[in-house]
């Protein structure tokens, strides 16, 4: 009896240690891979060459012209595997989804910013004043873009080395966010 009881306690931390915003019931599921340090770099290197300078205005001011802005510069990758659906409303947000390409993860929220909402008005202060928000006890490190209607996630373990091609990959990536529709 014991043994099954501290078993089903450590199910039950394993479970709450990895919770977030997912979705569980958006039916596609992440299927993104352990970071290793040869695939860092040569990923890195690989989306470095694929990213371009586009110009934001034949995309909607809307969550889907923010995707196809990301996903037309290179910063993101639209597959069946690989797009999680977010509970945007935990932040506040009307929409939100994940997007994986090997050990890069980037969330993209849209805020309807015209109704009255306590949760989102408390993450966009926090990620304005702290660069992060809080959700579930955990700082999650956010960007918000210049015209308050979008929040980015970005996240990839090797981009934390400012002299990585990773880390210039992600600048670039959070400066054509912030600067969507600005």
């Amino acid at each position: 009896m014991k043994k099954f009881l501290i078993s089903a306690v450590a199910v039950l931390m394993i479970a709450v240690s990895f919770a977030s915003c997912y979705d569980p019931y958006a039916g596609i599921k992440d299927k993104s891979k352990k970071p290793t340090p040869a695939s860092q770099s040569t990923t890195a290197a690989a989306e470095e060459k694929k990213t371009k300078k586009i110009s934001d205005k034949k995309y909607d001011d809307t969550f889907a012209g923010l995707r196809d802005f990301m996903k037309d510069s290179g910063y993101i990758k639209i597959e069946d595997n690989n797009v999680t659906k977010m509970q945007a409303d935990l932040i506040g947000a009307e929409k939100g989804y994940k997007y994986t390409d090997g050990d890069t993860r980037v969330e993209l929220y849209a805020f309807k910013l015209k109704s009255e909402n306590k949760t989102r008005d408390k993450v966009i202060k926090s990620v304005k004043e702290k660069g992060t928000f809080t959700l579930y006890s955990e700082e999650i490190p956010a960007y918000l873009s210049d015209n308050g209607k979008y929040l980015m996630v970005y996240s990839n373990p090797a981009s934390n080395d400012k002299n990585s091609d990773a880390y210039k990959f992600k600048q670039k990536a959070v400066k054509a966010f912030k600067g969507f529709k600005a």
